[in-house]
């Protein structure tokens, strides 16, 4: 199904100077082509690896490089990311997309597809060669002819009209693309071009845009005259935010997070920027705590991203407050064109996690492109990852990253690599996963997603089965507490766990504990029993079971998850230290069993929603084994911690007029 992105950027192409334009001058708009990019079109421009990539790639398709010295040696080429199961980009020359240039996983190589478009020149300059098909064709289908011994073919009718594209294994052509879209070429100068040309090409654009950027800090600074930060995290577009608010508002704060799983050069990067702009640097930093909780979580995905909670919200959110207790204006480096959310995200805002923190962003309306003819036309310090070929920079162990990013990070960095193997191996083992669940990255999703799923088809005899990987998950973690069955007798839900639920050594914290879910809730205790009441529910603890009575409402499954967070943060504490930080009354410590509240508390619960035990373990792993359903965490009756920033304004740490 196709995205709707709620922001799309325009790039625009001069075909006499044959050069992209990001801003034309007034009134020179109908001079220039728009780009006709997928959206949301935020193309950057290519590096020397890129190159490489690009060159190598058609040599493989086509057994030559004459495709590349036509179309793609010397001029100023655009990569514009696409979805696709790893990594693809659509590449513009001369105005044009000529085709794809994407990660094969299954082969472990770049490999390159002509659109149309590149197919309609190509084969008019006779640059490749073409297969004449006399009937309909469909992609998959297996056609018994072969004249070519290039990888890559176009495939026409007898009228000589494309078709499509055909890849030849032996004897037989696989039609793997057939052309819906029939888009011709533009007409553009073909003039070779290099950086420089689109430097001097785009003056206009990038004094536009900084000169834009340079106002709304100004403003914003006058409006909210406040500490300055910026959160620099070694990436482009947190550089160029960085050196706008120098120019902007002469001096700041440099924020960094340290995540523990940074590449040196990152750290390098951060440090001589910081430097060389002659900034305070300020870190927060995870220490080891992602190698710590791994052991507890297991490890991360795309869809249970328990690492964002432990290595960058705490440690952030504790050092902006002991640094800025009377908060500051953070400017960051946040673009529309990165995520649907980012899209709808506005330019001035408060994250729920940092509310103290006025945070903005000067280039949210920037692509790609515009960062970096601006990084190139001051020449600013630039992380070197990205000549290496790094798309996005951060954790590198990132479930986010492609299999293509990973192949870098094997590459360059063989130790940090194998020091993630080793975890991954003995998850693998411990989830009964064949070795192609490391090889093509299954580990980054924890639910049976789509995506994984896709994947999935290419591993012969491989079954998914989320309920046992769920339980393994949970048995083979430091927690080791599982639920291994449950079902209903007379309207109640009994679940029977692997072990006694709760024991001597913890049901006393248990019981103090009971006293942050709600006011209304009381406990019982008889018999080595614990039993929980609510005004609508009865929750009965008894060695290895737990009974639910009755089960037929919402609020008896938000009681059972309120409980469940409770015993589990029990037994799985990651001392991570969130329920510390955002804890109003200031109460809780943490202690070798777990939070305790020094004092009772007053029931306002953030502690659990703020937990990544509470809000990703538990939500995701363990209620979704009791109720069979994988994707229970996104019920309209969950209960969130949005109402973080709310408890906050009540205490009186941010006034109205701030949230």
């Amino acid at each position: 199904m196709r995205r709707i992105w709620p922001k799309i950027t325009r790039i625009y192409w001069d075909p006499d100077y044959n050069l992209p334009v990001i801003k034309p001058e007034p009134g020179q708009e109908d001079l220039f082509y728009v780009l006709k990019l997928t959206e949301p079109g935020d193309a950057r421009p290519a590096f020397t690896v890129d190159f490489v990539r690009l060159k190598r790639a058609i040599e493989y398709e086509f057994l030559s490089d004459k495709l590349y010295r036509r179309f793609f040696m010397d001029y100023f080429l655009l990569l514009n990311k696409v979805p696709h199961w790893d990594q693809m980009w659509e590449i513009v020359s001369s105005g044009n997309v000529l085709g794809q240039l994407y990660y094969d996983p299954f082969s472990e190589r770049w490999r390159f597809r002509l659109n149309y478009t590149g197919a309609y020149l190509a084969i008019n300059e006779g640059l490749v060669d073409k297969v004449v098909v006399d009937k309909k064709i469909f992609r998959g289908q297996v056609l018994d002819i072969c004249n070519s011994s290039s990888r890559q073919v176009v495939l026409v009718d007898e009228n000589n009209n494309i078709k499509g594209i055909g890849e030849t294994i032996e004897d037989k052509i696989i039609v793997t693309k057939v052309f819906k879209e029939k888009r011709m070429p533009i007409e553009t100068s073909w003039k070779k071009s290099g950086l420089q040309d689109a430097l001097k090409h785009n003056e206009y654009g990038i004094l536009f845009y900084e000169e834009k950027a340079i106002r709304f800090l100004k403003k914003l600074y006058n409006k909210h005259p406040l500490p300055v930060v910026v959160s620099y995290s070694g990436g482009k577009d947190s550089l160029t935010a960085l050196d706008l608010t120098i120019k902007a508002l002469g001096d700041a704060q440099v924020l960094f997070n340290d995540t523990g799983i940074e590449l040196l050069e990152t750290i390098k990067n951060v440090e001589y920027v910081s430097k060389h702009y002659g900034l305070k640097l300020v870190k927060a930093s995870a220490g080891n705590a992602f190698w710590k909780a791994v052991w507890i979580f297991g490890p991360p995905g795309k869809d249970y991203r328990w690492c964002c909670k432990v290595t960058k919200l705490v440690p952030i959110a504790i050092t902006t407050r002991r640094q800025w207790p009377d908060g500051a204006l953070n400017i960051v480096g946040q673009r529309a064109y990165e995520s649907m959310d980012r899209a709808r995200s506005p330019s001035i805002w408060r994250n729920r996690w940092v509310p103290h923190l006025l945070s903005a962003s000067p280039i949210q309306e920037w692509n790609q492109l515009t960062v970096w003819l601006y990084i190139f036309r001051y020449n600013l310090p630039y992380n070197v990852l990205y000549e290496k070929g790094f798309e996005r920079l951060g954790c590198y162990v990132c479930p986010s990253s492609t299999l293509a990013e990973f192949k870098e990070i094997e590459k360059h960095y063989p130790d940090e690599w194998n020091k993630w193997l080793e975890v991954l191996e003995y998850w693998r083992k411990k989830l009964e996963q064949p070795k192609e669940w490391i090889k093509y990255g299954l580990w980054r999703w924890h639910t049976p997603a789509v995506a994984k799923k896709r994947l999935i088809k290419h591993i012969p005899n491989y079954v998914l089965d989320w309920q046992k990987e769920y339980k393994l998950r949970l048995l083979n973690s430091k927690i080791n507490l599982s639920p291994i069955k449950y079902h209903y007798e007379d309207n109640k839900l009994v679940i029977m766990f692997n072990k006694e639920v709760i024991n001597d050594e913890v049901q006393q914290q248990f019981i103090t504990n009971v006293l942050m879910l709600k006011k209304k809730i009381h406990r019982v205790k008889e018999s080595g029993k614990i039993i929980i009441e609510s005004a609508k529910t009865k929750v009965l603890i008894n060695n290895n079971k737990v009974i639910v009575e009755p089960y037929d409402s919402p609020e008896n499954l938000e009681d059972l998850a309120d409980i469940l967070k409770i015993i589990y943060r029990i037994y799985g504490c990651a001392k991570c230290g969130s329920c510390v930080l955002w804890c109003p009354q200031r109460i809780i410590k943490l202690t070798s069993h777990g939070p305790l509240p020094r004092k009772p508390c007053n029931a306002c619960r953030i502690c659990l929603e703020v937990c990544p035990i509470s809000e990703v373990l538990v939500e995701k792993v363990v209620l979704p084994l009791i109720t069979d359903d994988p994707g229970i965490w996104k019920r309209p009756t969950r209960r969130h911690g949005t109402e973080i920033i709310e408890t906050f304004r009540f205490m009186g740490i941010i006034s109205d007029s701030e949230v």
